[in-house]
């Protein structure tokens, strides 16, 4: 008998904590001490702190209790923000947290316009902030890129900033053709051939065989790279690409006079 009662206060007391702790932040939301008094914006590089806080929509009686996922959904309706997390810090502080589409390229449509990784256009002034990109086109000239081929340069330009930013800086166009094949126009001068993705070792080689060719041949130009082909680095010096070099170069540097 007294086991049974001893089990029936366990069972009434574990009722009783679960129901106070299933209430307790519903009580202590009510408090003025736990309103949300202060704000801290965590993540920022082209957003300043008040477009976020605006974008978040915060109402001033809020409390640090209470449900933070409208907040965040807000936030990721913003075109410049991918991710957004709120957190709370008490007594009366909410932390937003994001992560913004960083810019990786152009695109012309007409003029030059920023997308980030996914092919997504922002609303940016890239003379405000100083953007250097790529330029990312159709090979061939005419037709726009379709959103497919605009998502596989603007990825393959973000995958080879993490890989090798150094070699990113000197890409200033990049093209692919129909057939799915990027060409790169590197350092102003060099047309690098590949089929996306590039790996940061497929690369390296290239390069290798690049810096050996101009050693061999110094009096010569070097044009084209081309690194389409498994187990194998063709080089190709000017006098050889001049006419389908000087195609690509002139669409590629008209496209530039827009930015």
């Amino acid at each position: 008998m007294r086991k049974l009662l001893r089990v029936a206060l366990w069972g009434t007391m574990a009722g009783g904590v679960a129901l106070a702790v299933a209430w307790l932040p519903d009580a202590l939301a009510e408090l003025e001490w736990f309103r949300a008094r202060e704000y801290r914006v965590v993540g920022t590089r082209l957003l300043e702190e008040k477009q976020v806080l605006a974008a978040a929509s915060i109402s001033p009686f809020i409390s640090v209790f209470d449900d933070l996922t409208p907040i965040e959904q807000r936030l990721e309706q913003h075109p410049l923000i991918r991710h957004a997390k709120v957190t709370a810090e008490l007594p009366a502080t909410l932390v937003v947290t994001i992560e913004e589409r960083a810019p990786v390229a152009f695109v012309a449509s007409p003029v030059l316009v920023p997308v980030d990784r996914d092919g997504e256009v922002l609303p940016l002034d890239p003379v405000e902030h100083r953007l250097d990109l790529p330029v990312l086109m159709r090979a061939g000239g005419g037709a726009a890129l379709s959103p497919s081929q605009l998502r596989i340069l603007a990825r393959e330009v973000d995958r080879l900033a993490a890989d090798d930013p150094t070699f990113l800086a000197l890409v200033s166009e990049l093209a692919i053709d129909d057939r799915g094949d990027a060409t790169a126009v590197v350092g102003g001068d060099l047309l690098l051939r590949f089929r996306p993705p590039l790996a940061h070792r497929r690369l390296r080689e290239g390069l290798t065989v690049l810096e050996h060719a101009m050693l061999r041949r110094p009096n010569e130009k070097v044009a084209v790279l081309d690194l389409r082909f498994d187990d194998q680095v063709v080089v190709g010096y000017a006098e050889q690409h001049s006419d389908q070099y000087a195609g690509l170069h002139a669409k590629a540097s008209a496209q530039r006079g827009d930015r």
